[in-house]
């Protein structure tokens, strides 16, 4: 096997560009998609010259099967996927249209399911394995979520981001158990970013290390459960909330 090969659906605001970046230090051919022209200008002024830039869209099956198929013509394999999920605005139930629902359902979650089942297809047609050591199965590729805290913890006003990032989680729970046969890990990172906090104390008071996770511990967790140490971990959802999800109250 050659060089590893990293596709990461989605920038996001920070934590793209910087999940493109350490896979690209440590060694990893990487593509970076999204469907924001001026995102992925950004991210080009930023992101290692070897990093491949592809616009288009990442919630059809059409899309993000260009995007898979771009990295596969352009390196000749996939080994990794990272999906980070578009995160809804701010809204209350009862502004929640059923049609604006459903769009953002298939914008998540739906778009979720569809990478998952669009990269194990192609995993099945690849035969060249990765070598790990003998202490290790061997692994055909990786899928690694990243989503907001919402996932898991909600706040008022926030009923659609709170329900689509669930909703990612349940695929990616599901899809760990279906996929494991198959030799592919599927796991999640959940983390708290500054960009979340409603207000400058928000974290400080609620957060036992006294911050959000930066862009650069995302990439870091999420490398982890891409690489070979991590072998036997599927399934797993990897919390970056500085103690947040053990403390009861709010800090003096």
């Amino acid at each position: 096997m050659g060089i590893p090969v990293t596709i990461v659906l989605g920038l996001g605001r920070q934590s793209g560009d910087a999940l493109a970046a350490r896979f690209a230090e440590t060694g990893h051919h990487v593509l970076a998609a999204d469907g924001d022209s001026e995102r992925l200008e950004t991210a080009r002024h930023v992101l290692p010259d070897d990093v491949q830039l592809h616009h288009g869209e990442l919630h059809t099956r059409k899309g993000i099967k260009n995007a898979l198929t771009a990295a596969v013509e352009r390196f000749g394999r996939i080994d990794n996927l990272v999906i980070v999920p578009a995160v809804e605005e701010a809204d209350e139930i009862g502004d929640v249209a059923p049609d604006k629902l459903l769009r953002a359902y298939e914008r998540t979650s739906v778009a979720a399911a569809l990478a998952l089942k669009i990269f194990a297809d192609h995993l099945g047609e690849q035969s060249d394995l990765p070598q790990m050591g003998v202490e290790h199965r061997r692994q055909k590729g990786t899928v690694t979520f990243v989503l907001s805290y919402s996932a898991q913890a909600s706040m008022p006003g926030h009923f659609s981001e709170t329900a689509t990032q669930g909703a990612v989680l349940a695929v990616m729970r599901a899809a760990a158990l279906d996929l494991a046969e198959r030799e592919i890990r599927v796991n999640a990172v959940i983390a708290i970013r500054p960009r979340d906090e409603r207000a400058e104390t928000y974290t400080p008071s609620r957060t036992p290390l006294r911050r959000g996770a930066q862009a650069d511990e995302i990439a870091d967790a999420v490398r982890y459960l891409a690489s070979p140490e991590a072998a036997i971990v599927t399934g797993a959802t990897l919390v970056l909330d500085g103690g947040r999800q053990r403390l009861s109250g709010i800090l003096d």
